[in-house]
């Protein structure tokens, strides 16, 4: 999708003159990326067509001032005659301002009916910092009005000099070198731009995605919207601990994890947001120095915290390896106090009637564990100010009603690993989750 390709009307040209010269590839399964330049296509090209592609990647624009002639008649005959297709937005975007601006237009000429879009990214005046922020000022601005995935294209150099961060948040990647295979992560390879296609009569760009082709490998029915991908739990945050599991392969560099470092809890001191494979986050494990894909390990709640509120339903065990089921289990937003054990290299919650496993993706913890930037807080229930950090009736000194907003000024911790917070005017007070909220 270079800026060249507009002349592609020679290379089909000379292609004809220089048949017996060429070896061409097998069109079969193809995924073509289409424009203006291979013209106004027929319902007989389209037809046929579907017999030689997996799906057609169409363009919908060059930039903001300038939408493709024939986009909308050939998307109206991929739906006539069930070709699936994509969308792509050749760019010229200069900031992020224009870059929003360039992805409201996009998505507002794109025919609905596309399985994805794509970011054409491959031509700029701006500095490699200026270049990442609009890129992702792009994304965000898509994100905002759709739910189908986004993918980012650009030739390899061009990508991990202009687009190096912001390319990480998209669903896929799609990488053009017409010279070997791409050494980034990447979902799609454009390996060509004269691939012959005897439906259209013309050579085109052409695209490969088989797990044998790609480093990130997606089948047929993620580019189609036609399943949905079950994600890994992709919400750890800094400090968190996190254990690898036994059949993790690869970091996320591609380097292959030693059988010495699985099954082993490192501390989490970094998070990265990017979807590749069953992850839409990386964490950086301290001690490896690596970052891991989030399905890749899971997270542990380690120390003492006090009391506990569930995301997911949980089961009780009798025994702390969880093999032995109670029969019982607690539901969802269900608030438990209880103790975090090891059990080999893992943790468990020892609570009334058992042990539920400590993963962070199960509960988390119902206290405030530091003071908010804002060092406000905001009651959602009616609490009371208390004397003592021991919150007896004894101690209690002043109802405060729901509503009411605080300033806070400390946030405590008790051997129990419950919370408070000290107030501005020396009183303590819950950090619960369920009483107050940070502002």
């Amino acid at each position: 999708m270079k800026i060249n390709k507009k002349w592609g009307w020679l290379l089909a040209a000379l292609g004809c003159l220089l048949t017996f010269g060429l070896t061409t590839t097998k069109a079969n399964a193809a995924v073509p990326d289409i424009s203006e330049w291979q013209g106004k296509l027929t319902s007989t090209q389209v037809k046929n067509l579907k017999s030689q592609a997996d799906f057609v990647i169409n363009r919908v624009q060059y930039g903001t001032s300038y939408e493709d002639l024939y986009h909308t008649n050939n998307e109206n005959l991929y739906v006539k005659y069930g070709v699936p297709f994509g969308s792509y937005d050749y760019s010229t975007f200069t900031s992020t301002a224009t870059a929003k601006t360039d992805a409201k237009t996009f998505y507002q000429r794109s025919n609905k009916n596309t399985k994805f879009y794509v970011l054409d990214f491959e031509s700029t005046s701006m500095s490699s910092s200026t270049a990442n922020a609009a890129v992702k000022a792009w994304y965000n601005e898509m994100r905002s009005l759709t739910n189908k995935k986004l993918i980012f294209y650009s030739y390899q150099s061009f990508a991990t000099t202009y687009a190096n961060t912001a390319r990480q948040s998209f669903d896929g990647q799609w990488i053009a070198n017409y010279s070997y295979k791409p050494t980034i992560t990447y979902s799609l390879w454009q390996y060509t731009d004269s691939y012959y296609l005897s439906s259209l009569g013309k050579y085109v760009d052409n695209s490969l995605y088989s797990s044998s082709s790609v480093s990130t490998y997606h089948p047929l029915s993620w580019w189609l919207g036609t399943s949905a991908t079950t994600y890994a739990y992709s919400s750890y945050s800094v400090s968190q601990h996190a254990y690898l599991y036994k059949v993790a392969s690869k970091y996320y560099d591609g380097t292959t994890i030693p059988s010495s470092a699985k099954q082993k809890i490192y501390k989490i001191t970094a998070v990265k947001s990017v979807t590749t494979g069953k992850s839409k986050q990386l964490v950086y494990l301290s001690g490896l120095n690596k970052w891991v894909k989030s399905q890749d390990v899971a997270g542990y709640w380690i120390g003492q915290h006090g009391a506990f509120k569930l995301r997911k339903k949980a089961n009780v065990y009798s025994d702390v390896k969880l093999t032995k089921k109670t029969g019982k289990s607690y539901k969802k937003g269900t608030q438990l106090t209880g103790k975090v054990v090891k059990s080999g290299n893992l943790y468990r919650i020892k609570v009334s009637g058992g042990y539920i496993t400590a993963q962070v993706q199960i509960s988390n913890h119902a206290y405030y564990e530091s003071v908010p930037s804002s060092k406000q807080v905001k009651t959602s229930k009616t609490l009371y100010k208390y004397r003592k950090t021991s919150f007896k009736k004894a101690n209690r000194a002043t109802k405060v009603k729901t509503g009411t907003t605080l300033t806070v000024t400390k946030n405590g911790k008790r051997s129990s690993g419950s919370r408070y917070y000290k107030t501005s005017d020396g009183y303590y007070i819950t950090a619960l989750h369920n009483y107050v909220k940070t502002k």
